[in-house]
C-alpha cells in the first residue's frame, strides 16, 4: 500500500456553544433591541400572511416565521454603515437592518418612543410587499426585491444565490476604498449549491474581501431536505476548500447569533477576509403561505413540534426573564410596541371597506402606482454633462495614428488616470504584456493594483463587478470572448440588466463590459458569437460597437459618463486597423444613440456596424459605377432603445429601401428586431420590405472554407445591396 499523510486544511470550521457568561457579556439594551426586533418581525410576517390570504398581496410571500433570531442578532451586531444583501425570504433581514439604521443612536425600545423615521421604514416595507407606490421601490419589487441603499439594504433577490456575487462585489469595493465597512450576504441552504457562491468564495478568499456569508440552513429548499441536496449536513465545511474560516451556530438562539456575528465582524474589520456562519434554523411554515410543511408530506409534525420548542419569541424572553434582564410587564410592552407598529403600517397601506360589514380592508386607489410610470427607471438619463466635448472624425484638426487595439488601451488608461474609482478586471488582463490581445498594454506599469487578473469565473467576476459598481466603483470588465458571457447570464441579465428598474431607479450599475468578436479566425461555434442581439433583449443594457479607433475612444468616454451598464463590442479583425485620433484630446465623446452616415446615397439605405462597415463601403463604391447610390450608415449604437431612429428614418425617406448587413446569424443578430421597428415606424416610406444579409443560422464552423461560406462576403453584400436597390425581395430563408 502506498504511504499517505493527511493534509491539514488552510482554514477551520468550528461549532459555537454559548454559556452564561456570553449572555451576560451582551449589553442589556442590545438584548432588548433583539427581542423588540424579533417581536416586530414575527408580527409583521403574520400580518403579511393575513394580507396575502385577503388577496391584498399580489405574488408570493416567503415569510421567515421561526427564523427571526438571525435577522435580529445581525442587525444589532452591525454598525449602521454596514451593508447586507438578502434573498427571496428577506422581510426580516430588511426590516431589522432598516429599523436599526433609522432608529436614533443608542435607541432603547423600553425607554425611547418609535420615531417617525422608524415607523416610515415599516410602512414602506409593507407598502412595497403589497406593490404600492409608497414602497421602497415604488411597488416594482414586491416581496422578493426590497432595496434601500441608505439603510445599507443592498437589495433582496428572487434568484436563489443571485445576490451573492453582488454582495461580494460590494464588500470588495469597501476593501478597495480602504473602508472598514462589512457586508453580510444572506442566503439559504439551497443557494450554497449554486456555482456562483463557489466562484465568488474563491475570489473573496484570494482578494481578502470583508464579506460575511450567512447561510440560514432551515433544512429545506422548498421541500427538498438538505440531506438530499448536500453531501454534508454541516454546510459550513464548504469553506475549508477556499481557505477561510467558518462557524456553525444555533440560529434559533439570538445570543449565539449575536456572539458569532459580533466576533466575526470585529475580526474582519481588523483584518479583512471572508467568513461564513451557518445558522441552523427552521421555518415554521411551508415555503410560502401559512400551512406547515407537514401538510405537503416532506416533513412530519413531530419534527415541527421539536423545533417549535426553540421558538425565539418564546424561548428568548423566557431566558431573559430567568436572567433578570426582563420583567413580564416589559415583555408585554415590547409585544404591544410591535403590534402597534404593524397595525399603523397596515392602516397606512389600506382602509376599511365601507361596503363590507366584516371589517374587511381594501387598498385605496391612490396607493397604487400610476400605470404611466411603468417604463420609468429602466435606465439613467442619456444626457451628458453640459461641458462634454463632442467630436466627430472630420473635426480632428491635428491627430496621431493609432490602431484600434491601441485606442482600447489608451482609452482605458486615460479613464484610470481621470477617475480613481475605475478598475479593470478580466482573465489575463495583467499578463502577457497587455492581456491576450494587448488591449490593456501599458496599464500594469502605471496602475498595477487596479489591473486585476481574475480566475476563469465569469459569473463570479462579472457579478462582483456589478456589486462594486452598485456602491460607487466604475469597473471595466473584459470578457475574452462574447460566448463566455453566457456563463454569467444570470448576473448580466437577471441582476445587472434588471435591478435598476426593479428597485425603482434607486440603484445604478455604471460598469463597462468589453468583449471581442472572433469570427473569421477559425475559433468555431463557441468563441465566435456576436452578442448584440443577446444583450439587446435586456432593456437595462446599452450596447455600442465602434468600428474605428476614433469612435472607440469617443464611445468609451461616453460610456464612462453614463450611470448604466454598457457593453462595448469590439471585433478582432479591426484590432490592427489604423485610424486618426486627436493627439492632445483624450476626453472627447462620441454621443450615444447617434448613428453616422458614412456615405450618402439616394437608392438604398445600408445599415451595418463593426466589421461589416468596410465591405459595405466597398460594395457601395462598386455599385456606384453602375448607377446605384447606396447610403451607408454605421449604427454605432445597437440596443433597441438607443438606436438612432431619427437618422435611419431620414435616410429611408430618401431611399425607400434598406438592407441590414451583419455577421451574426439572422436569428441571433439585431436585424430582425431593427427591421420590425423600422417597418412599424416607416411603413409609408418603404417601397419594399427591409432585407438582410447575414450569416446562416448555424454555429460558426472552424474549417477555413466553411467559415468563409458562413460569413457574408463582399460579393454577398454587393448582391444584397443591389437587390434592395432594385426592390427585388428575397425569398424566405431556408430551414
Amino acid at each position: 500500500m502506498p504511504r499517505t499523510s493527511a493534509i491539514k486544511p488552510p482554514a477551520t470550521c468550528r461549532r459555537l456553544t454559548v454559556v452564561t457568561r456570553d449572555i451576560r457579556a451582551i449589553a442589556s439594551d442590545d438584548h432588548l433591541r433583539m427581542l423588540a426586533l424579533i417581536y416586530l418581525i414575527r408580527e409583521f410576517e403574520e400580518k403579511v400572511l393575513d394580507l396575502k390570504e385577503a388577496d391584498l398581496v399580489h405574488g408570493p410571500a416567503h415569510v421567515s416565521v421561526g427564523q427571526e433570531a438571525v435577522a435580529a442578532a445581525v442587525a444589532v451586531a452591525l454598525r449602521k454603515c454596514d451593508l447586507i444583501g438578502s434573498t427571496h425570504r428577506a422581510h426580516g433581514h430588511f426590516l431589522a437592518k432598516a429599523l436599526m439604521y433609522y432608529a436614533p443612536d443608542a435607541w432603547t425600545p423600553l425607554r425611547d418612543p418609535v420615531t417617525e423615521a422608524m415607523q416610515t421604514a415599516v410602512n414602506r416595507t409593507l407598502a412595497e410587499i403589497m406593490g404600492l407606490r409608497d414602497g421602497w421601490c415604488g411597488g416594482r419589487g414586491g416581496s422578493m426585491h426590497l432595496y434601500d441603499g441608505q439603510s445599507g439594504n443592498l437589495g433582496s433577490n428572487a434568484i436563489v444565490g443571485g445576490g451573492i456575487p453582488l454582495a461580494t462585489g460590494a464588500a470588495w469595493a469597501q476593501a478597495l476604498q480602504h473602508k472598514d465597512t462589512v457586508v453580510v450576504s444572506f442566503f439559504g441552504d439551497g443557494a450554497i449549491n449554486q456555482g456562483c457562491f463557489h466562484e465568488v468564495a474563491n475570489m473573496a478568499s484570494l482578494w481578502q474581501v470583508p464579506v460575511l456569508y450567512l447561510v440560514e440552513n432551515n433544512l429545506y429548499a422548498v421541500g427538498t431536505c438538505t440531506a438530499s441536496s448536500s453531501c454534508t449536513s454541516d454546510l459550513a465545511q464548504r469553506t475549508l476548500g477556499y481557505g477561510f474560516d467558518s462557524l456553525i451556530v444555533d440560529g434559533m438562539d439570538p445570543v449565539a447569533m449575536w456572539v458569532a456575528v459580533h466576533g466575526a465582524v470585529a475580526d474582519m474589520r481588523r483584518q479583512p477576509a471572508p467568513f461564513l456562519i451557518e445558522a441552523k434554523t427552521y421555518r415554521f411554515y411551508h415555503h410560502a403561505g401559512r400551512a406547515p410543511g407537514s401538510v405537503f408530506g416532506y416533513r412530519n409534525e413531530e419534527e415541527e413540534k421539536r423545533w417549535r420548542l426553540k421558538d425565539p419569541c418564546i424561548a428568548y424572553p423566557r431566558l431573559l426573564t430567568e436572567m433578570g434582564l426582563l420583567t413580564s410587564a416589559q415583555d408585554e410592552q415590547l409585544k404591544a410596541q410591535a403590534t402597534e407598529m404593524v397595525a399603523t403600517a397596515e392602516a397606512y397601506c389600506t382602509e376599511a371597506d365601507a361596503d363590507a360589514a366584516t371589517g374587511q380592508r381594501i387598498i385605496p386607489a391612490a396607493k397604487w402606482p400610476e400605470p404611466a410610470t411603468l417604463s420609468e427607471h429602466v435606465r439613467g438619463a442619456n444626457a451628458l454633462p453640459d461641458d462634454t466635448h463632442l467630436l466627430e472624425r472630420e473635426d480632428v484638426k491635428e491627430g496621431v495614428t493609432l490602431t484600434y487595439v491601441q485606442a482600447i488601451a489608451a482609452a482605458t488608461l486615460n479613464a484610470m488616470k481621470r477617475d480613481e474609482r475605475v478598475i479593470v478586471l478580466g482573465e489575463e488582463v495583467a499578463n502577457l504584456g497587455g492581456g491576450a490581445y494587448r488591449a490593456t498594454a501599458g496599464i500594469s506599469q502605471v496602475y498595477p493594483d487596479r489591473l486585476i487578473n481574475t480566475p476563469i469565473s465569469e459569473t463570479g467576476f462579472l457579478g462582483m463587478a456589478g456589486g462594486a459598481a452598485s456602491v460607487g466603483m466604475r469597473p471595466i470588465v473584459e470578457v475574452m470572448f462574447p460566448d463566455f458571457a453566457l456563463m454569467a447570464s444570470d448576473q448580466l441579465f437577471n441582476q445587472i440588466g434588471k435591478l435598476r428598474h426593479m428597485y425603482g431607479g434607486r440603484i445604478s450599475f455604471p460598469l463597462i463590459v468589453r468583449t471581442r468578436v472572433a469570427s473569421g479566425f477559425g475559433y468555431g461555434g463557441q468563441h465566435s458569437m456576436d452578442p448584440a442581439g443577446l444583450f439587446g433583449l435586456f432593456s437595462g443594457w446599452r450596447v455600442v460597437a465602434p468600428s474605428n479607433a476614433h469612435d472607440y475612444i469617443g464611445l468609451f468616454n461616453t460610456a464612462l459618463q453614463l450611470s448604466d451598464p454598457v457593453l462595448i463590442i469590439e471585433h478582432g479583425k479591426l484590432y490592427q486597423d489604423e485610424g486618426r485620433v486627436p493627439h492632445d484630446d483624450t476626453t472627447y465623446c462620441v454621443p450615444y444613440g447617434v448613428a453616422r452616415v458614412l456615405r450618402p446615397g439616394r437608392d438604398v439605405t445600408v445599415l451595418t456596424y463593426l466589421n461589416c462597415v468596410k465591405p459595405c463601403l466597398q460594395a457601395a463604391e462598386t455599385l456606384a459605377a453602375s448607377g446605384i447610390e447606396a447610403e451607408v450608415i454605421d449604427l454605432r449604437t445597437l440596443d433597441y432603445t438607443g438606436m438612432d431612429y431619427a437618422t435611419l428614418s431620414a435616410s429611408l425617406a430618401k431611399t425607400g429601401s434598406a438592407v441590414i448587413v451583419e455577421e451574426a446569424p439572422r436569428s441571433q443578430g439585431i436585424g430582425g428586431r431593427l427591421a420590425d421597428e423600422l417597418q412599424s415606424r416607416c411603413f409609408d416610406l418603404l417601397d419594399a420590405p427591409i432585407s438582410h444579409c447575414t450569416a446562416p443560422d448555424v454555429p460558426s464552423p472552424v474549417s477555413r472554407k466553411l467559415e468563409e461560406a458562413f460569413l457574408p462576403s463582399l460579393a454577398d453584400i454587393t448582391a444584397a445591396i443591389q437587390r434592395a436597390a432594385r426592390r427585388q425581395v428575397l425569398g424566405r430563408p431556408q430551414a
